[in-house]
């Protein structure tokens, strides 16, 4: 098959959860059928970048992100009532482009990673559609909303909640299928009646290279959270637990140690690296050093939905993971054996201060951790559901025509 991906980022490199969904997406894809890739990419692109998609793409078409144009949609935006992520993300000459490249390719199947990306792709009726909803955006912002910092934040968080709850559900029965991690994502969709293409396809994990080393010595009373630091569910994550959860800790564990790794951290995430000990890193080489170093892991969302990569990294490296309920929501480890779950500040630091002081249990919970991984979370099993749901949609659609 012709399949051309439409993504609002370029997939490298692997420090975000949509870069590392479509860059095994077209990995995989790539060993049976010809995948072209249109996408946005920013004043930070580096092209080495596109050396490491170029062996699985016959086509690659990009097209420098317009912030500036960004907001002036946003601006007009405000009174309709159009999600204001899809304003800031519309750009017309990423339609001339997509359109360009559907003309020139004639696929027989166009696949738009996000709700921002579907906007380019959903007029096409006589070509079979994807869309990789992945998380409802709903349920995220209405998180958002309640966790909100400030006031401003929670108005337009909320407002952006109440354009979503309306906008999501009816976008989506555009598609031919819409993909979501779980069925909580469903639930939050909230449609009314029900939609029926929907088709469930969370990520996997590359167990491989994430994977356990037991050559590499722990660094005592250390703990890691991992992510993309600018991300707000991530920095409510880190500072929430510097503050409230840290203190707790440090009564019973003095010489505690807190890596925070992970790309971009803001000012608000820089500044805890003033408790002497957290350690913010910014982007490292290889998120994995630090990992296999630390002795237990941790996920403190409460403003998440669908499914946290770094979760699934850290139990297949065989790391003891503590982690809120909303962290484990599209994963489903089971609680006490392959995952801790902590839903307040107290637990949370009791649970970190038990496995600290207890060595057996962190080696059961880790390799419980891996063994899940490997029976449920592999990249091969998911995408090959997702490749025969291809296969089926081109071939009913053909045979419908």
């Amino acid at each position: 098959m012709k399949i051309i991906i439409v993504a609002q980022r370029f997939p490298y490199p692997l420090d975000k959860g949509d870069r590392l969904t479509i860059y095994h997406l077209i990995k995989f894809l790539s060993q049976r059928h010809e995948i072209t890739l249109v996408t946005f990419k920013e004043k930070s692109h580096d092209p080495a970048w596109d050396k490491e998609l170029s062996p699985y793409c016959a086509r690659i078409e990009t097209l420098p992100v317009n912030k500036w144009r960004g907001l002036v949609n946003c601006a007009k935006g405000i009174f309709d009532q159009m999600p204001l992520q899809i304003h800031y993300t519309y750009d017309p000459a990423m339609k001339s482009l997509v359109d360009r490249v559907i003309r020139e390719t004639k696929p027989d199947l166009l696949y738009a990673h996000y709700l921002r990306a579907g906007v380019y792709t959903e007029a096409y009726r006589d070509t079979p559609r994807v869309m990789a909803m992945q998380l409802s955006m709903t349920l995220n912002y209405k998180r958002l909303a309640e966790n909100a910092s400030s006031w401003i934040q929670k108005k337009l968080f909320s407002i952006e909640h109440k354009r979503l709850q309306r906008f999501e559900p009816e976008f989506a029965r555009q598609f031919d299928k819409v993909m979501l991690i779980s069925q909580r994502d469903l639930a939050a969709v909230n449609a009314n009646p029900p939609l029926n293409n929907v088709f469930f396809n969370p990520h996997g994990v590359d167990f491989e290279y994430f994977s356990p080393d037991t050559g590499i010595k722990k660094q005592s009373n250390t703990l890691v959270f991992s992510g993309n630091m600018e991300y707000p569910p991530n920095i409510d994550g880190a500072v929430r637990f510097c503050n409230e959860v840290l203190p707790l800790i440090k009564k019973r564990i003095p010489d505690i140690r807190f890596y925070i790794v992970g790309t971009s951290p803001t000012p608000d995430v820089l500044a805890l690296a003033k408790d002497p000990a957290v350690i913010v890193t910014g982007r490292v080489p290889d998120l994995r050093q630090y990992m296999l170093q630390a002795e237990v892991a941790i996920a403190p969302m409460r403003i998440t939905a669908g499914l946290l990569n770094k979760v699934l990294e850290a139990l297949s490296m065989g790391l003891p993971l503590v982690a809120t309920p909303q962290a484990n929501e599209g994963i489903e480890a089971e609680d006490g054996s392959e995952i801790i779950i902590a839903a307040s500040n107290e637990k949370f630091a009791e649970q970190i201060i038990e496995l600290l002081n207890d060595a057996e249990r962190r080696e059961a919970l880790g390799i419980a951790g891996r063994r899940f991984i490997l029976e449920k979370w592999t990249w091969e099993a998911h995408l090959e559901d997702l490749e025969q749901m291809f296969i089926e949609l081109v071939g009913s659609k053909s045979r419908t025509d």
